[in-house]
C-alpha cells in the first residue's frame, strides 16, 4: 500500500534524493561548491496568531487573533563547504510585511464588556546558523536545518466593546434601556518590538555556480510582551454600566509561521558555467536550445482539500465593535483545472478554474451591549453557535515573463486577477454563554437557516513562479502573490428575524496567495504532485451599501493540501 500521508510524501522526497543517481546525472557532471559569500531577496506568505493574557482570568471566546500577511524582503550571508556533503553557514534576513487580524479578547465574564484586538505585524528580522546536507553527485541540491534568533515590531490595539445609552441607535441596540452608562473607554494602542528565537528547514538548488533558489518554512515565537489594558464596564442584570477600572497590563506571546522562496546570488563564481542547461533566447541568455524552439503546454486536474475561516465584524463611528459573525473550521473539498503555456519568447500565462463544498464548520455570533428587545435581560456580551455548509468557487488568471528559463527550471514574474466567492448557511442555534436568558434561548433547531452569508472577493495579483528540478524527476515549484488590491462585496442576511434582515457590505482591502509543490515525473510528459496552498484577504475599511455609518471590516482565510496530476505538451527533444 502508498503511503499518502503528507509525512509519507515528505519521506518519500527524502528518500529520492538521497538514492544513486540516475543515467543523466553521471559522473561527468561538476560538483558545485557552496562555499562563499551570498545575498539575495525572498517573498512568500505569513500566518500570525496572537494569544493575550487576561488579568482578569481565561476568556469565554476567543483570547487569540489570527494575522494572515504577505512578505518580502534581503537576506545575506555566509556558506561554507566543510565536507563534499556537508555545508555551515550565517544567514540574516529582514522582511517588512502587509498583515493584520482582529478578534474577541479580554471576554472574562458574560457581565464583562470585552475588547476587539488587531495586531498588524510590520517587519521581522532574523540571524541564523544553517546547517546543510548536500545531495545528488553534482551537488547542486541542499537540504538545510536553521535556528537563532529573531527581532519583530507589531502595532496592536485593544478597543472594548459597544456600550450605548437609550438616546442612540445601533446596528444592533434601537430600544436598548441601559441606565447610568458612563462614557465609553478609548482604545488602548502601541507598537511593540520584542526578541525572540527561530527555527526553520528548507532545500536550495544551484541554478548556476552563482546563483541558487530556495524555498524554506520558518517559526518563529515571541512572549513576554504586554499591551495597557483599557478601562471598560460591566453590566448588571438590571441594566446598570458601571466603570471597571483597568485592572493592568495584559500580556501577548505571538506566534509567526512563514513559507518563502527566494534567490541567491554567490560572489566569486561564474553566473553561468558549461555545465548549465542552455537557456532560453531573450535578454542576457544564452541562444535558445531546439527543445524550446517551440511552444510548451501543461495541463492537469487537482483535488485542494481545505480548511477556512471568514469574519466580518461591525463597529460604531467610535469605532466601539457591537457584533462580529466568525466561521470557522469551515472544511473545503473542491477540484480544479489548470494550464500554464510557456512562449518562445518566454512570455507565459497560467491559470486555473474551481468549486465544491463547504461543511463541518461552526458559526460563532457575537453582541456587545444587548438591550431587552433582543435578549431576555441587558447584557453585556452574548455569543451563539451554529453549523455552517455551503458552497466555494474560485479562477485566477496571471500573465508573466520568464527572467530564467532552462530545461530544468523556471523563474518568472506576473500579474493577474484571482476571484473567489463562497456562500455559507448557519444552521441551528445554541447560547455558549448565558444558556437560560438569550437570544437562542431555547435552541433554534439545527434544520432551520437562521443566518446566510455570500461573499466575493476579486483580487489584483502581482508575483513570483519558480520551479526547479533537484533531482532526476524530483521538482519544487512556488507560486507567491501579493494582493495589492483586493475588492470584498457581502451579503449578510439573518433569515430568523420579521421580516428576515440583509445587510450588504462592500469595501477594499489587500491579502496574499501562496502555494509550494513538489512533483515527480514518471515520464517526460506526465508528472503527479502534492502540495500546500494558503489564501488570506481583508478589507482596510468597509461599510453597509444602504447605512454608511455602520463601520465594518472583513478577514478571509483559507488553507490546506492538494494533489494534482498533469500532462506537458511540448516539442520532441
Amino acid at each position: 500500500m502508498i503511503d499518502k500521508s503528507p509525512a509519507g510524501t515528505a519521506a518519500l522526497a527524502v528518500l529520492l534524493l538521497c538514492t544513486p543517481a540516475a543515467a543523466n546525472d553521471g559522473p561527468s557532471a561538476a560538483p558545485w561548491s557552496w562555499t562563499g559569500f551570498y545575498v539575495g531577496g525572498h517573498t512568500g506568505a505569513a500566518a500570525g496568531l496572537a494569544s493575550f493574557a487576561d488579568p482578569l482570568g481565561p476568556p469565554l471566546f476567543g483570547g487569540t487573533v489570527a494575522a494572515p500577511g504577505f512578505l518580502a524582503g534581503l537576506q545575506a550571508g555566509y556558506n561554507r563547504q566543510v565536507a563534499p556533503q556537508w555545508v555551515i553557514g550565517l544567514e540574516g534576513e529582514a522582511s517588512l510585511l502587509a498583515a493584520t487580524g482582529s478578534n474577541t479578547c479580554l471576554q472574562s465574564s458574560s457581565t464583562i464588556n470585552g475588547s476587539n484586538c488587531k495586531v498588524t505585524p510590520r517587519e521581522l528580522a532574523t540571524l541564523t546558523g544553517r546547517l546543510g546536507f548536500v545531495t545528488e553527485p553534482r551537488g547542486r541540491t541542499m537540504l538545510f536545518g536553521k535556528a537563532g534568533v529573531a527581532w519583530m515590531r507589531a502595532d496592536v490595539s485593544v478597543n472594548p466593546g459597544n456600550v450605548v445609552d437609550s438616546s442612540e441607535q445601533g446596528f444592533l441596540n434601537e430600544g436598548i434601556n441601559f441606565s447610568d452608562t458612563p462614557d465609553q473607554a478609548a482604545p488602548t494602542s502601541q507598537s511593540i518590538s520584542a526578541w525572540g528565537w527561530t527555527a526553520g528547514a528548507g532545500v536550495e538548488h544551484a541554478l548556476s555556480p552563482a546563483w541558487s533558489l530556495k524555498m524554506q518554512y520558518d517559526y518563529l515565537r515571541f512572549s513576554g510582551m504586554s499591551i495597557a489594558t483599557p478601562q471598560t464596564n460591566t453590566v448588571t442584570d438590571g441594566g446598570t454600566v458601571n466603570n471597571l477600572p483597568s485592572s493592568g497590563p495584559s500580556g501577548m506571546t505571538l506566534d509567526m509561521h512563514m513559507f518563502k522562496v527566494g534567490l541567491n546570488f554567490r560572489f566569486g563564481a561564474a553566473a553561468t558555467a558549461a555545465t548549465d542547461e542552455p537557456a532560453t533566447t531573450g535578454a542576457g541568455k544564452s541562444p535558445a536550445a531546439p527543445w524550446v524552439s517551440g511552444w510548451e503546454v501543461e495541463t492537469g486536474a487537482r483535488y485542494w482539500y481545505s480548511w477556512g475561516k471568514s469574519q466580518n465584524q461591525n463597529a460604531n463611528a467610535s469605532p466601539n465593535l457591537v457584533s462580529r459573525l466568525t466561521y470557522e473550521g469551515v472544511m473545503g473539498q473542491s477540484g480544479e483545472l489548470f494550464a500554464r503555456v510557456d512562449t518562445p519568447v518566454d512570455i507565459f500565462v497560467k491559470g486555473f478554474l474551481g468549486g465544491g463544498g463547504l461543511s463541518n464548520g461552526k458559526m460563532y455570533d457575537e453582541d456587545w451591549g444587548l438591550s431587552s428587545t433582543l435578549s431576555a435581560s441587558p447584557t453585556a456580551y452574548e455569543v451563539t453557535q451554529s453549523d455552517v455548509s455551503g458552497t466555494l468557487h474560485y479562477l485566477t488568471g496571471d500573465i508573466g515573463y520568464s527572467v530564467a528559463r532552462t530545461r530544468d527550471h523556471k523563474v518568472g514574474l506576473f500579474v493577474g486577477y484571482n476571484l473567489y466567492k463562497t456562500a455559507m448557511n448557519a444552521m441551528g442555534c445554541v447560547q455558549l454563554v448565558n444558556p437560560a436568558s438569550g437570544i437562542c434561548a431555547p435552541p433554534t433547531p439545527s434544520t432551520q437557516n437562521v443566518i446566510s452569508q455570500y461573499d466575493t472577493w476579486q483580487s489584483v495579483r502581482v508575483g513570483v513562479a519558480a520551479e526547479t528540478r533537484v533531482w532526476d524527476r524530483l521538482k519544487i515549484g512556488a507560486d507567491v502573490a501579493f494582493l495589492p488590491y483586493v475588492a470584498y462585496t457581502g451579503l449578510d442576511i439573518h433569515q430568523v428575524r420579521n421580516p428576515p434582515a440583509y445587510f450588504p457590505v462592500s469595501g477594499t482591502g489587500q491579502g496574499v496567495q501562496a502555494e509550494f509543490m513538489l512533483s515527480y515525473q514518471t515520464s517526460d510528459a506526465f508528472s503527479i504532485g502534492v502540495g500546500g496552498r494558503y489564501w488570506g484577504m481583508w478589507t482596510n475599511v468597509a461599510a453597509q451599501s444602504d447605512s454608511p455609518s455602520n463601520l465594518f471590516t472583513v478577514e478571509a482565510a483559507r488553507y490546506g493540501m492538494f494533489v494534482q496530476a498533469s500532462y506537458k505538451f511540448s516539442p520532441a527533444r
